[in-house]
């Protein structure tokens, strides 16, 4: 509590004004003072050069940290970056250190002077563009300000601001809108905060391991998941922690799905908390023995409706993942659709950790529900489900595919996965081998893959059918409302604007100036989608630079304009190319001084639709930008059912008929015609609009199951291999079956090479696509260059730059590449897409690295990598010669062009793409097979085994051993015939033992029969002595002693006749008539005997399944009767008279081919020095007993291949066990 006190005062203490100006005002001004000193000292040591005439372009660029500038005068001689524009007139200006402010953002530049030379250096303080969208990003400099969130003035007059200096006490600027401090305000208190929460589970956890060693395991998942459930629902109650510390990872512009996901940060605790959740359910459901209790059920009914509802409920979680994953990626800036983007970042790597988490707790589900299912059903209904499943799957899945329906489809995959589970048998995975776990794991690995490649198919149709439905309506849309207002109120501004009336005026009419304030300053902005061609008109109407007038402009262009609801505004008609061009004409008058008025004529044209440029999207707001949709996009316009236009590959002539325009399903959710996808969009007068694109396919859904495959298989090898490793117990997995291993090393050895494949092929691939590229920019650089060199008269001459914008046009369109011009000495002459420069993307410097290649290394080309905001691409520079004077040397160097690529890291984007999505596709396909192909070949290289093992488990002494019959001649044929041999070793040596055992019985049998007569006879002979000396003493008594001594002799010699009776029954014991028989029937007679003939408590504890039949064994079912009568008579005689006879019958299984019968009495036990005698025949500790009753039962049970024995202690009771093998 006091750790979430203290967050809470922190964060409180941070927001405090004073505070944040404190800190952060002091942060920044050492900042800037370290920033000032490097600059100062690079400077230093390039005046040394520069005094030393070493300096190059060679060895400036990457010396130095911020860019520098080298000035002789007012003309640029060298500088180390070309994204910075400098300005000249700070060369000529006196000062060391100032803030220079421009329309491109706000420098710290420092001057040096060394000799003739200035050494300019500025320090990027703040960025503006202008614009906004995913490559340009305005603000401070990160690297400087360490994600301060402030703004930048240059204030005249002193304020409370905090304000910044340089190192010699020279005001720079102040700073406005400080937000939290990231150490008292944003680090602290998440770290209160995560202390507090690791001491709150540290308490319950502790309570929780008390709960668990008592054995209370229900208390103790209580006391794990109630305060985990209990702090995220405060957690999203009140908004933590972005609600007062605004941590990336919780930012809900990121990521938000709903209240309970409302950021990334947000997903992955419930994630956490998810798979926690499930991990405690799953170790209740064991706990508890619910799979027990299902197996207990015996109606039919019960059955059918637990099974139905376990079905049920696994399509029910089938649904939730659904939607669980389309609302990860409708929700989600990130994008995880393998075939869209390939790009990899932190925040897309613990979206993937939150999916991975998310889909173990669901998979935890998906199992306790598929071994509900497999405990329910019954071996005799395996047909008959089987056929049910087969059924209703057809039934479900092909439809649900066919019509696009998800939840069919789903249905269809629960059934197909039980179908799977029923098939195989891989169900209960605490019975089945462990690799047959690990298959169970990776099949419900595959199916939550399936399910989420099925989310992303649905998210990619659903925002593809928007996008289409965007680009057809705006396509259809003949007028911009919001551009006609906005033109008018800028034609008004140009109007009004002195300057342009000045201008316009003048003598010497500057064209370039007045067309750059017009776009840049006048039609910046929402105007960025248009491009535009301004002509200016003087007072006498006439085109100034050009030929012609206002009137004959005025007549060309409002041939089919049509007025709009502003004045001077028309919106322009080209019949088909309305549908791809909205076109708008502006006359502005603007009136000079002396009553003339001047004119200003704009066309201003939608930019077209284009799939393989990123310009537009550069140089466009993001607010105002529409966008693509790849590189197979094309659209067609129809009027009135006949096609008026088409733009891009797709064939609408011959491959989209009249009869399909008319299908209805054309303008809902589209149509899927030879794999393109249509949507056709109706406006008004019979127009239509068609976009096509190509339809997402087998193999797009494929690779996402690949990757979605291959991360949840990742993420949980991983997890299981960390926790092996933490808990010591890696050792166990090497410790498995044969079959395994066989199963693992195969993979293993098939996975390897497999992955090494893999990336080797993706980087020779790429490899070679950087090749081929890498050819075709040199292929369209020197078409370029020689199509300027064509013209080498106007590069020699710049004066004309309206010739030279022409002809940068008319080569930039003829080759299909932009172009910029750059004379001898690296500065920009035109460009054919002069918004790169205006706008601030990049100087009108040439990079100098191509400078130091080309000009003074003397390399015939230089390929480069640029960046622009965030914009990667590559350029290609190129010198541009004269003819060459004498044979052997160069030509005169008259000027440079550069190429650059914009589209240069999208197009190695989209191979790359395809490249991995392949990869992937092959990668998975060939591991799940070999997984399969591995579970076959373990089958069939362990069968061999399996029967041998059986047949081990058959071998005995007593009974008759088969030959196995196994026609191979490898390891396992040479094994059978080992074991064969073995066999008759042991025929010859069980004859050679039983004629052994025979004797040794015989002789213990003479033995005990002999120490048996013995007894008697002694007696016998003292008395006839005792009565013999009686008659010859003639005694008085001798009648008498005649009489006792006879009976005496009576009672021995009834004696020996039982001796004899015994030894003769043991010896001639009706053979065995061994048969298949239930053992359970047997048990129940002979207990129901005697619990109907005694007065003693005989309890009987059958299996739940005892009524199946399965508990069948081979034996005699007589000898059976008598050793369970014999050892329950036994049982009974064993308590003494004072004690309640208690007697306990228990049949249950030892393994999966063994039963076990155990009787346990409460008697007094078996005292030790007799132990060893038990079954020994004719020993005996009752009065009347034979002594053969437990000989005869042993023989008996090991006869039918089992065994017997008994475990007692004295003065508690007795068990005695039989242990039967079932028939096979």
């Amino acid at each position: 509590m006091l750790c979430f006190v203290g967050a809470y005062l922190s964060n409180r203490y941070a927001q405090t004004p004073l505070v944040m100006l404190r800190t952060a005002t002091a942060r920044l001004q050492t900042a800037v003072l370290d920033a000032e000193l490097l600059g100062e000292h690079e400077a230093d040591n390039l005046a040394q050069e520069l005094v030393a005439n070493k300096i190059r372009f060679q060895t400036l660029t990457g010396s130095t940290t911020y860019p520098v500038f080298v000035f002789r005068g007012e003309r640029l001689l060298f500088w180390s970056e070309h994204t910075v524009r400098p300005e000249p007139e700070h060369a000529t200006q006196q000062f060391d250190d100032k803030l220079a402010e421009t329309k491109f953002g706000k420098f710290l530049v420092l001057r040096r002077v060394a000799g003739p030379y200035v050494i300019l250096t500025y320090v990027p303080l703040e960025i503006t563009y202008g614009i906004s969208n995913r490559y340009l990003r305005e603000g401070t400099n990160n690297a400087l300000f360490q994600n301060l969130n402030v703004r930048l003035l240059v204030e005249t007059t002193p304020s409370a601001r905090p304000r910044i200096y340089s190192e010699e006490g020279t005001y720079l600027f102040s700073i406005e809108s400080l937000q939290d401090d990231p150490i008292t305000g944003r680090y602290l208190p998440l770290g209160l905060l995560l202390l507090g929460f690791g001491l709150y589970v540290l308490g319950w956890s502790r309570l929780a391991q008390r709960f668990f060693q008592q054995g209370q395991t229900w208390q103790g998942v209580v006391a794990v998941l109630l305060p985990l459930v209990a702090f995220r629902a405060g957690m999203l109650s009140l908004g933590l922690p972005f609600s007062f510390i605004e941590v990336r990872l919780f930012d809900p512009r990121l990521y938000a799905a709903s209240w309970l996901s409302p950021s990334l940060g947000d997903l992955l605790l419930n994630a956490i908390v998810l798979i926690i959740a499930a991990i405690y359910g799953l170790l209740l459901f064991r706990r508890y023995g619910l799979l027990r209790r299902v197996w207990q059920v015996k109606d039919w009914r019960q059955r059918v409706a637990l099974g139905a509802v376990a079905v049920l409920g696994f399509y029910g979680l089938l649904e939730l993942l659904f939607d669980f994953y389309s609302s990860s990626f409708n929700n989600s800036l990130l994008v995880l659709d393998i075939t869209q983007d390939i790009q990899i970042s932190t925040f897309k790597i613990l979206l993937a950790l939150a999916i991975a988490l998310h889909t173990g707790g669901y998979l935890m589900g998906f199992y306790i529900l598929s071994q509900v299912f497999v405990g329910i059903v019954r071996p005799s209904t395996r047909r008959t489900g089987l056929v049910l499943l087969l059924l209703c799957t057809v039934l479900f899945l092909p439809v649900g595919l066919a019509i696009g329906e998800v939840h069919s489809t789903l249905l269809g995959i629960t059934l197909l996965f039980f179908l799977v589970l029923r098939f195989t048998g891989l169900k209960s995975a605490g019975a089945v081998l462990p690799y047959q776990l690990y298959l169970f794991i990776f099949l419900m690995l595959g199916l939550s893959s399936g399910i989420g490649a099925l989310a992303l198919y649905e998210h990619f149709d659903r925002q593809l059918l928007l996008n289409k439905q965007t680009i057809a309506s705006n396509l259809l849309v003949d007028n911009d409302l919001q551009g006609e207002y906005l033109l008018a109120e800028r034609a008004l501004d140009m109007s009004h604007d002195l300057g342009l009336r000045v201008m316009l005026t003048s003598p010497f009419v500057n064209q370039d100036l007045i067309r750059q304030k017009v776009a840049k300053y006048h039609l910046r902005g929402y105007f960025d989608k248009y491009e535009v061609a301004i002509t200016l008109f003087g007072t006498n109407d006439l085109a100034v630079g050009m030929p012609g007038n206002l009137a004959q402009m005025q007549q060309y262009l409002l041939r089919q304009a049509v007025p709009t609801e502003h004045p001077n505004i028309y919106l322009l008609r080209s019949g088909a190319a309305s549908f791809v061009s909205r076109r708008y004409a502006a006359f502005v008058p603007v009136p000079s001084a002396d009553g003339d008025t001047s004119h200003i004529v704009l066309e201003l044209s939608l930019k077209k639709l284009t799939a393989n440029s990123v310009v537009p999207e550069l140089l466009v707001d993001q607010k105002f930008f529409q966008p693509g949709l790849g590189t197979e996009l094309s659209y067609a316009g129809y009027e009135n059912g006949q096609l008026v236009y088409n733009e891009g590959d797709f064939d609408y002539i011959n491959k989209l008929t009249p009869a399909q325009l008319q299908l209805p399903k054309l303008y809902t959710t589209g149509l899927s015609v030879d794999g393109f996808q249509h949507l056709g969009v109706k406006g008004t007068a019979g127009r239509v609009v068609v976009v096509t694109t190509a339809m997402y396919s087998f193999g797009d859904w494929l690779a996402n199951f690949s990757f979605l495959f291959l991360l949840h298989t990742v993420f949980w090898v991983a997890g299981i291999g960390g926790y092996l490793l933490v808990r010591g117990r890696y050792v166990e997995v090497l410790r498995t079956n044969f079959s395994t291993k066989i199963q693992l090393f195969l993979n293993v050895g098939i996975l390897v090479p497999l992955i090494i494949v893999s990336i080797a092929t993706a980087s020779q691939v790429t490899n070679s696509y950087k090749r081929d590229l890498l050819r075709n920019y040199q292929r369209r650089g020197q078409a370029v260059q020689e199509n300027l060199l064509k013209n080498s008269s106007l590069l020699a001459d710049s004066a004309d730059r309206a010739e030279l914008v022409d002809l940068a046009e008319n080569v930039s369109s003829l080759t299909e590449t932009d172009l910029n011009l750059y004379d001898s000495h690296g500065e920009l002459l035109v460009s054919s897409q002069p918004l790169i420069f205006e706008s601030g993307l990049l100087s009108t410097l040439m990079n100098p690295q191509a400078v130091a290649a080309l000009a003074e290394e003397g390399q015939p080309r230089r390929l480069l990598t640029e960046r622009a905001g965030t914009l990667s691409f590559n350029s290609l520079y190129l010198p541009l010669r004269a003819a060459a004077i004498q044979p052997g040397r160069p030509g005169e160097v008259l000027g440079y062009v550069g190429i650059p690529f914009f589209d240069s890291e999208k197009d190695l984007d989209n191979k790359l793409t395809e490249l991995i999505s392949t990869i992937l596709n092959i990668f998975t396909v060939m591991f799940i097979l070999f997984l399969g192909l591995a579970f076959l070949a373990s089958r069939i290289l362990t069968q061999p085994l399996k029967i041998i093992t059986e047949k081990l488990k058959q071998t005995t002494l007593t009974g008759q051993n088969e030959m196995l019959v196994y026609d191979s001649e490898d390891e396992i044929g040479l094994l059978v015939r080992e074991y064969n041999q073995m066999l008759l070793k042991l025929e010859e040596s069980k004859q050679e033992l039983a004629a052994q055992e025979k004797e040794a019985a015989w002789r213990e049998m003479a033995r005990q029969v002999a120490h048996e007569i013995k007894n008697p006879l002694t007696p016998m002979k003292l008395s006839l002595q005792f009565l013999q000396k009686a008659i010859q003493e003639r005694r008085a008594n001798a009648e008498e002693l005649i009489s006792r001594i006879s009976q005496t002799l009576i009672t021995q010699i009834d004696v020996l006749s039982d001796i004899a009776t015994s030894f003769s029954t043991f010896t001639n014991l009706p053979a065995m008539r061994p048969e298949r028989l239930d053992v359970v029937p047997v048990i129940r007679r002979c207990v129901g005997l005697h619990q109907g003939s005694s007065q003693a408590t005989i309890g009987l504890e059958l299996p739940e399944d005892a009524d199946t039949g399965r508990y069948v064994v081979f034996a005699d079912e007589n000898l059976l009767v008598r050793t369970f009568n014999n050892l329950l008579i036994n049982a009974l005689q064993a308590v003494p008279s004072t004690r309640q006879p208690v007697i306990e019958v228990k049949l249950a299984t030892c393994d999966a081919s063994r039963i076990r019968i155990c009787i346990q009495d409460n008697g007094t036990g078996i005292p030790a020095e007799v132990r060893d005698k038990v079954f020994v025949p004719n020993f005996t500790t009752k009065e009347k007993g034979s002594g053969i009753g437990l000989a005869v039962a042993r023989r008996g049970i090991e006869s039918a291949g089992g065994r017997i024995w008994f475990e007692t202690e004295e003065e508690q009771g007795t068990l005695f066990c039989i242990e039967l093998p079932l028939a096979g």
